[in-house]
């Protein structure tokens, strides 16, 4: 742990300090499902949707922490170029700032050594992240020189950082040094993210954009140590929680020289994310697997091309189907609008028994996504 005294805000601490019993559980849960998914084969097709869909819908979410409206579905159009008009001016741009600010990031490989955090390289991400939105004291790349308030009575009390440009400057220069130091450096790469996340927010050096500069600054130290995925993803945790986000601020802050609350919440973070994203993959791996082991019982003979058919068509639209569903509803009736239903009945009869689909309590049809095992 480092003190510093400030000219107009008493100590300052860049702490590193937490309580074990609590943290490692989840640490090691966040670097054995980190190992699980870089291990994991990704196939092109997949890559090709998740990583986008990851990387708009946590533009998305990091920008809906700050009140930003748009969608990850809208964050898509805007990517491919498209205005929309039912948004304001000012939240287009932060959405576009944040792509740049994305596709920076994009172009940042994994290393062998620890990413070496610059000043210059935080300022950057701020110019990039707060360029051409009109707000009020904030100047891109440059720091605030006027008081600022951070947080709430509902979310654990207001919060007043370093109060002037000297202070600010005197702590940035030493939370580089320190979050650079051996001392911390050495550390696992999801607890340096997350405590240079904590201690940015914590100086609070912007006039506007320092949660989302925060953010990238953690997804930039994850990513360059080989966590995948979660650099993106852990965005959209943090929004669907985002009064624990900021809750666990606040704990930490009154704590003073314990950073356990903001911590467990990060690793919470990482932990889920990397769950869901563990999902995704081993579905889409699943779709393969069953798509080719379809086409082989339809070569052997034991499905005909019509159930084959039935099958892929589920695998892209997985939704429970009745019987009826099968006769009259679109995209089943394409397949069977010319056949009997005692035809349609015998089709779905064979594929529960041989495992391939499933009967619901509810009488309803659907795709066995483990009919393998």
């Amino acid at each position: 742990m480092k003190e510093i005294m400030t000219f107009k805000s008493g100590k300052f601490y860049l702490c590193d300090i937490y309580d074990e019993t609590q943290i490692n559980n989840l640490l090691m849960r966040a670097i054995v499902l980190n190992e699980t998914v870089v291990d994991l084969p990704i196939l092109p097709e997949l890559s090709s949707h998740l990583e986008p869909d990851i990387m708009y819908s946590s533009i998305s979410g990091t920008a809906m922490i700050e009140g930003n409206a748009i969608t990850g579905e809208d964050v898509k159009r805007i990517a491919a170029g498209e205005d929309i008009a039912s948004y304001t001016q000012k939240d287009k741009q932060e959405i576009k700032n944040l792509i740049n600010a994305y596709n920076w990031l994009a172009g940042i490989e994994p290393a062998d050594e620890p990413f070496t955090l610059t000043e210059e390289t935080i300022k950057e991400l701020h110019k990039i992240i707060t360029s051409n939105v009109l707000l009020e004291n904030n100047i891109p790349g440059q720091y605030r020189n006027e008081m600022v308030y951070v947080g709430d009575k509902a979310h654990g009390g207001r919060y007043t950082p370093p109060k002037i440009l000297a202070d600010i400057k005197n702590l940035m220069t030493e939370f580089v040094s320190w979050i650079n130091s051996k001392e911390i450096i050495t550390l696992n790469p999801f607890i340096r993210a997350a405590l240079a996340h904590y201690h940015f927010c914590l100086i609070h050096p912007f006039g506007d954009g320092n949660g989302r500069t925060a953010r990238i600054i953690e997804a930039l130290l994850l990513q360059t140590s080989n966590i995948k995925y979660v650099p993106k993803e852990i965005s959209n945790y943090y929004y669907r929680n985002v009064d624990d986000y900021y809750i666990s601020f606040s704990k930490s802050i009154k704590l003073k020289k314990d950073i356990t609350p903001f911590l467990e919440f990060m690793l919470k973070a990482s932990v889920e994310s990397l769950q869901g994203i563990k999902g995704s993959i081993i579905y889409f791996i699943r779709k393969f697997t069953l798509r080719d082991f379809y086409a082989f019982e339809k070569q052997e003979k034991r499905i005909t091309r019509r159930q084959l058919d039935l099958l892929l068509l589920l695998l892209d639209n997985q939704v429970p189907f009745s019987l009826k569903d099968l006769m009259e509803k679109s995209p089943f009736s394409i397949l069977y609008r010319k056949v009997s239903t005692q035809t349609a009945r015998r089709d779905l009869k064979k594929l529960t028994e041989k495992n391939i689909l499933k009967l619901g309590e509810d009488n309803k049809y659907s795709l066995n996504l483990r009919a393998l095992g």
